[in-house]
């Protein structure tokens, strides 16, 4: 995915985000700066925000790639931005479930699908101990406790194969005011002025006007259409298999 960077001159900085959203609001003056107390305010506001944001899918843009080489006879496995974690990144807020969003990878780079289950399936599994093993674990439970979430696969793996999965980017908290937005179009306004609406109950006088919500509501809906990704069911075909044999016109031959 393309990344738009604006120059210098025009980046959006935490602090500048924060600034337009009070200007929005009537708080501040075009040409006023907020105070060290609302500038802080503002940003805290802003984090707490995209940190809801990242627990709807379709507000997050990208889908992250994870991997970790498998133990022999390991079965769980953290992740967390952490160098305790036997997978030191990105703590996921979930694993996709979709087909192949989870696959083992051999030595020869050939793929296996991984089944991404609930806790209620993964529980029905009679036997999870570490007598139980494969060579290509094919079910995987993830536990998103914290701070280090859980991978969990079964069963136990008995070849060191790598594990890839899937899981939605978690949009990156403003760590302090001069913290640059790198973000793909779209995601400018969608944040001025939801930031806005968030502002307004601690802003005195401050006025959250029906034009600011409705902007507010259509940039975000104008995003989250953006990210909206096609899920193709897949299914063995001997489920739709008829009968008599099918002539297919592009093969040139029975099926």
């Amino acid at each position: 995915m393309t990344i738009v960077t604006a120059t210098a001159s025009e980046q959006w900085t935490a602090q500048k985000m924060v600034t337009r959203s009070y200007q929005m609001l009537g708080y501040l003056g075009a040409v006023e700066n907020p105070n060290p107390a609302d500038l802080q305010l503002g940003i805290d506001i802003l984090n707490s925000m995209l940190d809801s944001w990242s627990n709807e899918s379709l507000s997050c843009y990208a889908i992250l790639e994870q991997s970790v080489q498998l133990q022999v006879g390991k079965s769980s496995y953290t992740i967390g931005p952490s160098v305790s974690a036997d997978i030191n990144g990105t703590r996921p807020i979930r694993v996709n479930a979709d087909p192949f969003s989870a696959y083992i990878q051999d030595f020869s780079a050939n793929n296996y699908q991984v089944d991404v289950v609930p806790r209620e399936q993964w529980n029905q599994i009679a036997n999870r101990g570490s007598d139980t093993v494969s060579d290509i674990p094919d079910t995987l439970w993830y536990d998103p406790q914290f701070p280090l979430g859980v991978i969990n696969i079964w069963p136990s793996p008995t070849i060191g194969y790598t594990l890839f999965f899937d899981s939605y980017l978690q949009l990156a908290d403003m760590g302090n005011p001069t913290q640059v937005f790198n973000l793909p179009p779209g995601y400018q306004l969608a944040i001025l002025t939801n930031l806005a609406v968030l502002l307004g109950p601690f802003c005195k006088g401050a006025v959250v006007s029906p034009d600011i919500k409705m902007a507010a509501y259509r940039s975000k809906m104008s995003i989250k259409r953006a990210n909206k990704r096609l899920n193709v069911a897949q299914f063995d075909k001997e489920i739709t298999k008829s009968g008599q044999p099918n002539f297919n016109i592009y093969s040139g031959r029975y099926q």
